[in-house]
């Protein structure tokens, strides 16, 4: 019932959602969790809970926003119960979803994207000697590397 009153303020933003204990009591005040104060994610989390509260009597709930330490905190925080909802970047969620990276046998499988933020591309980079020399030549390969997170499937 909840996420059905949110979805007609949800512009294009990615929050991460886990049904929190307090929102399955019927709370009516919930928290996002961001980043840092100077990053996108902080004001972006803002504007989210300007446009809810300023409807907070049509849909009868009250937001805050976290300054938190990102993407991989929120996801762990909402797992715990100690955020009602993270902005958290798409692979990311991917990784916690699916039990890789960080969260490597343990997935977070009760996460739900609410919405997205904004696309994200995706920047190929292989060494002169891998032979990959177009998008089709990836296909076969396991290695997936970020800056975050390095990993074999």
């Amino acid at each position: 019932m909840l996420i059905k009153k949110l979805l007609p303020v949800a512009f294009a933003a990615s929050l991460a959602f886990a049904g929190s204990a307090a929102l399955a009591a019927g709370q009516t005040f919930v928290t996002i969790g961001t980043g840092g104060i100077t990053g996108v994610y902080y004001p972006t989390g803002g504007a989210i809970a300007k446009i809810i509260n300023a409807k907070k009597k049509e849909y009868g709930i009250r937001a805050s926003v976290e300054s938190t330490g990102g993407s991989k905190f929120n996801i762990n925080a909402i797992d715990s119960k100690d955020l009602d909802f993270g902005i958290a970047q798409a692979d990311t969620q991917y990784l916690a979803y699916n039990g890789k990276g960080p969260w490597e046998g343990k997935p977070v499988s009760k996460l739900r994207a609410v919405f997205a933020l904004a696309p994200e591309a995706v920047t190929f980079v292989a060494a002169e000697d891998s032979g990959i020399k177009s998008i089709n030549d990836v296909k076969g390969k396991t290695k997936f590397t970020n800056t975050n997170y390095s990993f074999h499937q």
